[in-house]
């Protein structure tokens, strides 16, 4: 797998450790824009369309403003996982047969990095809020406006 790409999955798929649903929201916005031939003749056909990508925008929206509530379980249990590991997979099987290279690779390398990023970003917030008497909510904004920087970027 070319390093370009390589890096712009471990790059996109770091985003859903932050914002499960802002990786998948942003790139089928993108595909759908400047679609792929070698995605309209995959399973993954559907990350090029306008309906996919408004339901992926609508869940990021909402998943800015739950993150804020007290009542949110922490993305390090279970679902959480699960959710974050099946954005980075899906966003990196999707980039990966996009640029005409193996989609389980691909899925590998983005599954791992959203994992990755989940326990690193979860540790630093929570470490940046102890030790800055600063409220969590001040660090999960500041932890949005990184997820959307890093997602557009990733997605150029």
């Amino acid at each position: 797998m070319r390093a370009r790409l390589r890096n712009q999955i471990i790059g996109l798929a770091a985003v859903a450790g932050m914002r499960t649903m802002m990786p998948p929201a942003l790139l089928s916005s993108g595909l759908r824009n400047r679609s792929s031939k070698r995605l309209r003749r995959s399973k993954l056909q559907f990350m090029q369309s306008g309906s996919t990508a408004t339901i992926f925008k609508l869940l990021a929206a909402g998943e800015l403003i739950g993150d804020k509530l007290p009542m949110t379980p922490s993305r390090t249990e279970p679902a959480g996982l699960v959710g974050r590991g099946l954005s980075g997979a899906l966003v990196g099987a999707t980039l990966a047969i996009a640029q005409r290279e193996n989609y389980v690779l691909g899925a590998s390398i983005g599954l791992l990095s959203a994992l990755t990023s989940t326990y690193t970003c979860y540790y630093a917030r929570k470490k940046l809020t102890e030790e800055t008497q600063l409220p969590d909510i001040v660090w999960a904004g500041l932890e949005d406006m990184l997820a959307i920087r890093m997602g557009r970027k990733f997605t150029q």
